[in-house]
């Protein structure tokens, strides 16, 4: 049975939900086995009505992923399943039923060694973008035009996947203080000094500890030390600073460039279907950061050309904006 939620002040996408249930909108639904998972298989938009396309987040499933299904919108044949969702709001999500493949209390009893080639996300962000929204960051204080991280994507992270790999064997205070934004309270990491050089001068996030969050929270999870870790990263992040892409945006500061020339601009330079699997992610009018899928070993002779074009696509995030010019504006 639904529950009618109370009269109150409301957010958004509640509010949306709340007009959606009201309609009819969001289809009664039963409830499916408390084992059962959906294993995605496409990049699907999980919504949080069926006969809307509300999606708080812009929110889209993750290929070879598992996720809790909550129930189902008939009893018979169903058309969409309700899935529960980490890290996102609200977390109970529908997705049609051909998104992946439904799994009963049978196969998941004992679940299957993990298969494949790993998968990461490698997140870039531009800079002079994230500076508007951060400017009392200790990296953003002294931002000029002449700084590297003006006209060259920085590194974020580099981020083993699924979304929830994280905080491998990481004590619960590490654990906490990352979480909580303490990142100068980390411990301090082993580097050898010439990579310790190279992530400061492409890593503006440095100054704030951005490396030691990075580490305890994805890095435990890659398989490799600190000073792998980071050297695999720079490595992927110095061939996409080579790569046309950056071209295509340096050429464009202050100026509006769409989604569909950036990935255009990695399947010239990275072959083709490499821009299905770049995600732009915006903030205010402001292209911030771009995600690229990547599968495969990380490893000399293995190139980000490869790495992309082998990873499964993903949604293009936002249709574009504005590349921002370092200085606040």
């Amino acid at each position: 049975m639904t529950r009618t939620p109370s009269i109150r002040p409301l957010p958004t996408w509640r509010a949306t939900a709340a007009l959606l249930l009201a309609l009819g909108a969001l289809a009664p639904l039963r409830a499916a086995p408390l084992s059962a998972t959906l294993i995605a298989e496409r990049a699907c938009p999980a919504t949080v009505a069926i006969r809307h396309d509300a999606n708080p987040g812009a929110i889209h499933l993750d290929p070879g992923t598992r996720y809790p299904v909550v129930g189902a919108n008939r009893p018979d044949q169903p058309s969409h399943y309700l899935l529960r969702l980490q890290g996102v709001e609200p977390s109970q999500r529908w997705v049609a039923r051909d998104c992946g493949r439904l799994v009963e209390v049978a196969d998941t009893a004992t679940p299957p060694a993990p298969t494949g080639e790993p998968r990461y996300l490698l997140a870039v962000s531009w800079q002079p973008a994230f500076c508007e929204r951060r400017g009392r960051a200790p990296e953003c204080r002294d931002q000029t035009p002449q700084r590297f991280d003006a006209r060259a994507f920085s590194l974020h992270g580099l981020w083993p996947q699924p979304r929830d790999n994280v905080y491998c064997d990481v004590p619960a205070r590490a654990r906490a203080l990352s979480r909580d934004g303490d990142w100068q309270q980390l411990p301090a990491l082993a580097l050898a000094p010439d990579t310790r050089r190279e992530l400061d001068r492409v890593m503006p996030g440095t100054r704030s500890a951005l490396h030691r969050h990075e580490w305890v929270k994805h890095g435990s999870c890659y398989g490799d030390d600190p000073e792998g870790y980071f050297a695999d990263s720079l490595r992927l992040l110095a061939a996409l600073n080579a790569s046309p892409v950056r071209d295509l945006f340096v050429s464009r500061i202050g100026q509006h460039l769409r989604a569909s020339e950036v990935r255009a601009a990695f399947d010239r330079a990275f072959g083709k279907g490499a821009g299905e699997r770049v995600q732009l992610v915006c903030h205010d009018g402001l292209i911030s950061e771009l995600r690229l899928a990547l599968k495969g070993p990380i490893e000399a002779g293995h190139g980000l050309d490869a790495l992309l074009r082998t990873a499964p696509p993903r949604a293009a995030g936002c249709k574009g904006g504005r590349v921002d010019r370092a200085g606040r504006d």
